[in-house]
């Protein structure tokens, strides 16, 4: 394979789609609160989380190389689960995966400090120090929370407050009230269960690398319930916001989804430990993110 298609495969952009609906989302309830939209800006948060989503998917590949989890990996469900393989396979050398890792890091910090730099007060400058943390700190330096039993929780502030609330700030300026929070919590979760319905397959792998996930911590089952529970809380989530926090009726249209997570888990159910068989829960959950959050972000705008 010939190096740049390698890297293109290493960047895995097909996962960005949970940042586009964290960006529109935040974006779109900005513009419902405020009446406030700006192109530049929205362009600029868009590409800045996604070259520090990028700088995590290949950063998490180089530290999955470098500890012998993907070398373990027998069960990985390509393309989603058991990263790229590229640097596995020794088509991308550790540290080209690396220095791409940290090409994109920076590509993205400098977006967050120009947004900084034209918005009020330091708010985005502190979005993005903690987005540069979790970005390096779910599965490497300084903290690898994935071996700590948090790598599940720094993914749903990575993908919910953090990101939701800084597409957010650049538009409306302010954070006036706790709703633009409710709105994140719905990104955070469902991107959370990306990773967690991805953890099933990589179970053995996981474990012989000492990660602490939550399909370890609490078993096949369990983890399943702890997904529909997290999944349902979306809905509720959205409810929530039409009844208290006046959102458009529109917002319901995510009910569409509903049947998603049962799905997903009825699938889940009668697969464990049959990979190829449980390979259509991952898909689903991808799905059901993006279905999720598009509609919830033009409801806000029509």
């Amino acid at each position: 394979m010939k190096k740049p298609k390698a890297i293109l495969l290493l960047l895995r952009l097909p996962f960005l789609t949970v940042t586009a609906g964290a960006v529109f989302v935040g974006t779109a309830f900005a513009w419902w609160k405020t009446g406030q939209f700006d192109l530049l800006l929205f362009i600029l948060a868009f590409f800045g989380a996604c070259f520090l989503h990028i700088s995590c998917n290949v950063a998490n590949d180089y530290f999955d190389f470098k500890s012998g989890n993907d070398a373990s990996n027998k069960n990985a469900l390509v393309p989603f689960s058991g990263g790229s393989r590229m640097v596995l396979d020794g088509f991308v050398k550790p540290g080209e995966a690396l220095a791409v890792s940290l090409v994109f890091a920076v590509l993205g910090s400098a977006i967050g400090l120009y947004l900084n730099a034209v918005s009020r007060g330091n708010v985005v400058l502190i979005i993005g120090i903690a987005a540069i943390f979790f970005v390096f700190s779910y599965n490497g330096f300084p903290a690898r929370l994935v071996n700590l039993g948090l790598g599940e929780i720094g993914i749903f502030l990575a993908w919910g407050p953090l990101m939701v609330l800084g597409a957010y700030y650049v538009q409306a300026g302010s954070l006036s009230s706790f709703w633009p929070l409710v709105v994140a919590f719905p990104s955070g979760i469902l991107t959370t269960l990306v990773l967690l319905i991805n953890e099933f397959a990589d179970k053995e792998a996981d474990f012989s690398t000492a990660r602490k996930t939550w399909v370890i911590l609490f078993g096949f089952r369990k983890s399943l319930l702890i997904y529909l529970f997290l999944a349902i809380s979306c809905y509720v989530s959205v409810l929530a916001g039409v009844i208290f926090g006046n959102w458009p009726l529109w917002s319901l249209l995510v009910l569409i989804t509903l049947p998603l997570p049962f799905l997903v888990y009825k699938i889940g159910r009668a697969n464990l430990e049959n990979w190829p068989g449980f390979f259509p829960a991952v898909k689903n959950t991808i799905l059901m993110n993006f279905v999720f959050l598009i509609i919830l972000s033009v409801s806000f705008v029509i």
